[in-house]
Order: structure tokens, then sequence, then C-alpha cells
């Protein structure tokens, strides 16, 4: 029955029964997992088959609600300009129907939202895997949230750059002066070879390892990957504790689908407690993205006890999906995800 089992047994009568009761109150979640419960029950040769179809239609049913949800709540979060979450939702909305206009519609947002990505204030940098956005801020770019404002004096917005950086990363970079703030800036907004000039003009005065790292992140932005992986290298050597060098460094591997380069990576910094969660997470999601779905599965439910519990969730919920384990997407969806319009 999976990696779950079921709290509790009813007639497949009592299941129907209760299902449209919680449809009828728009809970459609739980009469999802009701119907799919009744559905198991009726696997036995006495139940009358035209039950089986009864459920089954009702799970479709079901399946087409929280599709519509989803449809709903990427237009309200995109609006709150969340476009990461909004695309979420309308990738869900392909995994739970086979509705036409329902899956024509999400297309259609889909490339929309997908074009306003694209187009995104220069500081915000798109995730390199699907594995970033479930983790909340990797901090492998500390600009990630905040966009270019050519109004503030630079050591502000530097400082609300800065903000974003894990908070023994931050005080390091709060002393670091004002001609790294402005390059830092200027690799904020993409301009490649202005902030490359100005973390050469500061080699002197910057820890090395924050020297390399930086200059590393910029070289990835240009394409130069060679030449940045060995820059990242070189920090995780100079500092061993730069958690922004080491998970860049998994980042560009994954990106560059040297998965097993990547979970190398991943291995050494779980083991020397270097942003474990967080690389757990990325290691889940390079098994999924290799089609190792059970080793992805495990890897998440042990990620369900953490902070990350509910991004966690969200990616498990989709991945059982994939595989068919309806039941057990059901138990996810119920226990973490139902305080949003999933």
């Amino acid at each position: 029955m999976g990696f779950f089992s079921r709290l509790f047994s009813k007639t497949p009568a009592d299941l129907l029964a209760r299902g449209d009761k919680y449809m009828e109150s728009d809970s459609f979640f739980d009469a999802r997992t009701c119907y799919e419960d009744g559905l198991q029950l009726c696997s036995g040769e006495d139940v009358d088959g035209s039950l089986r179809v009864m459920f089954s239609g009702r799970i479709d049913e079901a399946n087409r609600k929280l599709a519509e949800r989803n449809l709903h709540e990427a237009g309200c979060v995109w609006l709150r300009g969340d476009v990461d979450k909004a695309i979420d939702h309308l990738e869900l909305v392909k995994t739970l129907t086979y509705d036409a206009i329902l899956r024509e519609k999400a297309d259609t947002l889909l490339l929309e939202y997908s074009r306003s990505n694209d187009v995104s204030p220069p500081g915000r940098q798109p995730s390199v895997s699907s594995c970033a956005s479930c983790a909340g801020s990797s901090h492998s770019d500390s600009t990630e949230s905040v966009s270019p404002d050519d109004s503030l004096p630079s050591l502000e917005y530097y400082e609300l750059l800065i903000q974003q950086l894990p908070d023994g990363q931050y005080q390091r970079y709060a002393v670091l002066g004002e001609s790294f703030a402005c390059a830092y800036n200027a690799a904020s907004r993409d301009l490649h070879h202005e902030a490359l000039s100005g973390f050469e003009s500061c080699i002197g005065t910057l820890p090395p390892d924050i020297y390399q790292y930086e200059t590393g992140k910029v070289l990835h932005r240009l394409g130069n990957d060679d030449e940045a992986e060995q820059h990242l290298c070189t920090a995780v050597q100079l500092n061993r504790g730069n958690s922004l060098a080491w998970m860049s460094l998994a980042l560009l591997q994954r990106e560059g689908l040297r998965f097993q380069d990547a979970l190398t990576t991943i291995e050494t910094m779980v083991a020397e407690h270097i942003q474990p969660e967080q690389a757990l997470l990325l290691r889940a999601d390079i098994f999924e993205a290799t089609g190792d779905h059970e080793g992805a599965v495990n890897q998440y439910v042990e990620l369900l006890h953490t902070p990350y519990a509910r991004a966690v969730a969200e990616k498990l919920h989709g991945l059982l999906l994939e595989c068919g384990r309806q039941n057990d997407a059901a138990v996810i969806f119920k226990k973490y995800l139902t305080k949003s319009c999933h």
C-alpha cells in the first residue's frame, strides 16, 4: 500500500457517502481521499463493478475541482509577484486532471508566466533546477529576492542584498567596504564585466574564498562554467565552511547534468554539516531527475521533519502522483498541504 498505511477502514458505501459530504462542503482533497480508499476496498470480486466505476468518476471530479482551485491560486500568487509559486500551481493542475479545457488554460498561463519570469528584474536569478524552488532560498545567489533600485544609495542597496545571506556569511560581507559593495551591486544587476573588474580591484582586501566564490558566480552567469567551477573549487579549498561556495558548486554540477559529481559534492556537504538539509533536498532532486523515484521519495520523506517540510511536501506530492501512488500523495497532501488552496 506504499510507505504510508491507512488510518482507518470503512465499507465502500460509508466512504462514498463521506466523500460526497466533503464534496458538498468544497473539501475536495478529503473527498478524493475517501473515494480512493473506497475504490481500493472495491477490489474484491463480490463488489459490484458499477461501484468501482462510480468511485473512479468521483475521483476524477475531485481532481478536477482541485485543479480549478490550483488554477485560481496561480492567478492569486502571480498577482502578489510570486511567479515561481504560480508556475508550481499551474504544473500541479496538469498532474491533477485530463480535462482539456483546464489543461489548455494552464498551458496558456504557463507560457505567459514563464515569459514574465524571463524578463524579471536583473537582480533575480532563475533557479538552476526544480530543487531551488522547493528549498526556499538556497542562498547560492544572495540577490534572489531583491530588485535593483537605482534610487537607493549604493551601500543601502548592498545592505538589502546581503540581508539575504545566511547569518554567518552576512557578518563577513557586512565589513567588506564600499568598493566591494559596488562590485557586488553590479553583479546583482547582471553587469558582469563591471563586477569582475570590481572584484579584481578588491582582491588585496577581500578574504580569498569570497573573491573566488563571487568571481566564480559571475563567470557562471557568463556561461564560463569550466572556469567558474575552478573558482568555486578553490573557494571551498580555501574555506571549507563557505556554504555559499559549496552550494553553488553542487548546483553548477547539477545544472550541467553531472549528477555523480554533484552527488559527491552533496555527500561532502552533509558529512561536514554544511547546509545539510538543503544539500539533501538537492540530492532528492537529482534522484528524481535521473529516474530514481524511490530514492527521491525516501529522501523527501526524511526531509518532512525539517523546516522545509511544506516545500518538500509539494515536491513529494507531485512525484507520488507522477508515480501513480495517489493514496500516498493524498496522505501527504492532507497532512502538509491543506492549509493552502491546493
